[in-house]
């Protein structure tokens, strides 16, 4: 159980008091990636669910959940989508590019970047939440899910760089152990959702896979920025699918 520890230690700010990393840690951590963003997911389902039951107001039961996946993840993942974007928006080389990303600073391009993607995220949550049912909580449940079962997916392709988290974080993960968390991943989507889960998956590994091609041909390789990216770049398609699904 010391990887499912670890995965909710890595993805989410709950304390872990007994969390002991080991050697290849990361690898058994992977396996409950989907495990963790299902969490994740239903703590939302329930923050967005109970907020439009007080309120009455779509507008805060969304803002609501927005600021909870935040406060829950630390956030993680859009941090890794602006340093992404920073770089995507630069048109440097190579090596500017993975310089960027290293630098924990903020440019104007990936601020905006995320203003951007957090109001569109706004936009398409409030929109799932105009038509609350059990099938507009099942869509902010599995979201975080598929967006973590994402990250797994790509560490398919290399990295860009020799040392740094993304780096031992895809060499420790096993093919078996990213195969197992991706078919997990859709049994529950399918198992909750039927013929929407099937479409949902294959669209957050589409994202996931024109992701990792672009930047393995732009940058040689993928960083655990690019994985953050990926992940919010998943959240973000399933949102909109979602709120086009439920209407």
């Amino acid at each position: 159980m010391d990887g499912l520890i670890l995965a909710f230690g890595f993805l989410t700010v709950i304390p872990m008091p007994f969390l002991k990393p080991r050697a290849g840690g990361m690898g058994r951590a992977a396996m409950w990636f989907p495990v963790v963003g299902l969490v994740v997911g239903a703590i939302l389902a329930g923050v967005g669910w109970g907020a439009n039951w007080l309120w009455h107001d779509r507008w805060i039961a969304a803002a609501l959940v927005l600021m909870a996946n935040l406060l829950l993840t630390g956030g993680l993942h859009l941090d890794g989508f602006m340093d992404t974007a920073d770089a995507f928006f630069s048109h440097r080389d190579h090596e500017r590019m993975l310089e960027i990303m290293r630098d924990s600073r903020s440019g104007a391009l990936g601020v905006a970047s995320g203003v951007v993607l957090l109001l569109t995220k706004f936009t398409a949550v409030s929109a799932l939440l105009a038509h609350p049912s059990f099938l507009s909580l099942y869509y902010l449940a599995l979201t975080p899910l598929l967006g973590r079962t994402s990250i797994i997916f790509a560490t398919r392709f290399p990295c860009a760089r020799d040392s740094g988290l993304g780096a031992s974080f895809t060499a420790e993960v096993r093919s078996w152990q990213r195969e197992l968390a991706i078919l997990l991943t859709l049994v529950i989507v399918v198992a909750i959702l039927r013929w929407h889960g099937v479409i949902l998956f294959v669209l957050s590994l589409l994202v996931a896979l024109l992701s990792s091609f672009y930047w393995r041909r732009r940058l040689g390789g993928l960083t655990g920025d690019i994985y953050g990216a990926t992940n919010e770049c998943v959240e973000l398609v399933i949102f909109l699918t979602g709120a086009f699904l439920v209407r």
